[in-house]
């Protein structure tokens, strides 16, 4: 009988459970500081330990560079002898171009296609508003680069567009922009943002592509989920659909990108939409001090659409969490400003202590002060 690998023995009983579940579908429900990215990372290493997957047979999808790159270092750090590097360790639109490089061709594109940013993107659609006679006061270029980039993340296509998705009397104009848009950058072998998964999804409609991708990706793993637009969905949909093998981490609670298209219902429905599938709760959390604790869950228990959580800590209970009201933004700078000339003189430092504003122009008042 093998000996259970020694990383395994550093996760609490629920971390453990989610990284030995490694068949069918996992909903792994992450609370804040739960230790969410160390059940990602040594899941990884456990399936490679097993032997039932091949480096290039794990999909692993992050919403950041950074976080593929740091998953990969720490994978390595659990598995240095076993651990070959990963490529299909990245994001949702580096792996969906990677994807669409491979058959370009399948889609009317050369491998070469040169992926436009949004400035490339405004300038294109100024010259086909300019072309068609409209006037970019009426239409913004912007609104259009928006409208088109919301469609593409509901893997929306130009012939996809019908009444149902109109919002405004000028819709109707801009989705045969669309079109003209569309094919421009196909003419001039480009694609845009959200084609990297749009045009990904069309060639999965090619029976022999996506049969071959859905059978090479024995394990799915996904972080932050509750982020997903309807375009990742689908496309995770579509390679899991072989081996059924998908495990989503993230937190209901911490979804606050619906304004860029984010779908909370794909986290909500995922055991409605993947059948049999296994809901592990982390819940205890390893940051935070249980009245830090306490306020939060109240406060975030009022929330409507969750799946809910209660987190529970081993720290001591800490200070007592202080709400301080102010009348203004000075007033706000003065009040935060004595309290840090207080720490000052018990000897506390500037590195020991934040200020968090919700938007970067909160900062001048305490800068002023």
């Amino acid at each position: 009988m093998s000996t259970a690998p020694e990383y395994l023995s550093l996760l609490n009983p629920k971390q453990l459970e989610a990284v030995e579940s490694i068949q069918g579908p996992n909903l792994v429900l992450a609370g804040a500081g739960t230790g969410k990215t160390r059940v990602l990372t040594t899941r990884v290493a456990y399936i490679l330990d097993q032997n039932v997957a091949q480096p290039s047979q794990i999909l692993c999808v992050t919403f950041t560079n950074k976080a593929a790159r740091e998953m990969a270092e720490r994978v390595q750090k659990l598995i240095p002898n076993r651990f070959d590097r990963m490529p299909w360790m990245g994001t949702f639109h580096s792996l969906g171009a990677k994807i669409i490089r491979n058959h370009a061709e399948a889609i009317g594109l050369k491998s070469s296609f040169t992926i436009l940013d949004k400035d490339d993107q405004v300038a294109l659609i100024k010259q086909i508003l300019k072309s068609e006679g409209l006037d970019q006061s009426q239409i913004s270029p912007k609104y259009v680069q928006s409208k088109i980039d919301n469609w593409k993340n509901k893997a929306l296509n130009p012939n996809d567009i019908n009444a149902q998705h109109l919002d405004s009397f000028i819709d109707d104009k801009v989705a045969n922009i669309y079109k003209i848009y569309q094919s421009r950058l196909f003419n001039i072998n480009c694609l845009d943002f959200g084609d990297l998964l749009l045009q990904c999804i069309n060639l999965f409609k090619i029976e022999d592509i996506l049969k071959r991708y859905s059978n090479n990706f024995k394990f799915i793993l996904v972080d932050e989920y509750q982020d997903t637009n309807t375009a990742q969905y689908i496309w995770l949909k579509l390679l899991s659909s072989c081996h059924h093998n998908i495990c989503c981490v993230g937190d209901d609670d911490q979804s606050i990108y619906s304004w860029r298209g984010a779908e909370i219902k794909n986290f909500l429905e995922f055991d409605q939409v993947y059948e049999n599938t296994k809901v592990i709760r982390l819940e205890q959390n390893y940051r935070s001090s249980q009245n830090i604790l306490s306020v939060a869950s109240n406060l975030i228990s009022n929330n409507q659409n969750r799946v809910g959580k209660t987190l529970t800590t081993t720290m001591e209970e800490g200070d007592l969490v202080k709400l301080n009201c102010f009348k203004n933004g000075k007033d706000e700078a003065i009040g935060i400003s004595d309290e840090i000339e207080k720490k000052l003189k018990k000897k506390y430092s500037f590195n020991e202590m934040a200020i968090l504003v919700r938007a970067i122009f909160q900062t001048r008042e305490f800068e002023e002060r």
